[in-house]
């Protein structure tokens, strides 16, 4: 099982990203864009889990605090990649997502999990593979900003199905009262 740990968007969060995408799209020559479905924040990814292990993962998510708290989305960055460049909406790095994001990374080491080490840079994947057309008007390249509030947390599944990313929850838990 592939699995990571991520924040869902409500639909209004999602219907302005998606208007993002709309505006980026006719700047690519090509790219492979995120479907509206699959739009979400990852805070951790596990990769390939075996299925005895979920119950471990479950249990490391009910470690994580428990606080709803807000999210600001926006701006544009990319990561340049050969065979096309990963396009992105940033988030801020508040204190919050951090400590959520570190409490769940803690939970999951001490169950053995192997965890990326670099830093965490929170964002929000539009399109890879992306390659621009000359000439295109890059002032399109940008997500205004979007305020929202974190109030859940996902435990998913990534499987590929005909070709395309497929993205299922199999534990989600509230984050309930304000920050």
């Amino acid at each position: 099982m592939r699995l990571f740990f991520s924040i869902p968007f409500s639909e209004a969060v999602r219907d302005a990203l998606c208007a993002a995408i709309d505006r980026i799209r006719p700047c690519c020559g090509q790219g492979r864009f995120t479907p509206r479905e699959n739009l979400h924040l990852t805070l951790v990814f596990l990769g390939e889990v075996p299925p005895e292990r979920l119950a471990e993962a479950k249990a490391a998510m009910a470690e994580a605090p428990g606080r709803s708290f807000p999210l600001e989305i926006g701006g544009m960055g990319c990561f340049n990649r050969r065979g096309g460049s990963l396009y992105w909406a940033g988030v801020e790095r508040s204190e919050p997502l951090c400590a959520l994001y570190d409490t769940l990374c803690e939970a999951l080491r001490r169950r053995g999990f192997q965890i990326e080490e670099r830093p965490y840079r929170p964002h929000l994947t539009l399109v890879r593979q992306a390659v621009l057309k000359s000439g295109c008007d890059r002032t399109a390249l940008t997500v205004p900003v979007l305020r929202t509030r974190a109030d859940s947390l996902s435990l998913m599944c990534s499987e590929l199905w005909d070709g395309r990313r497929v993205y299922t929850e199999i534990a989600g838990r509230e984050l309930v009262g304000a920050e």
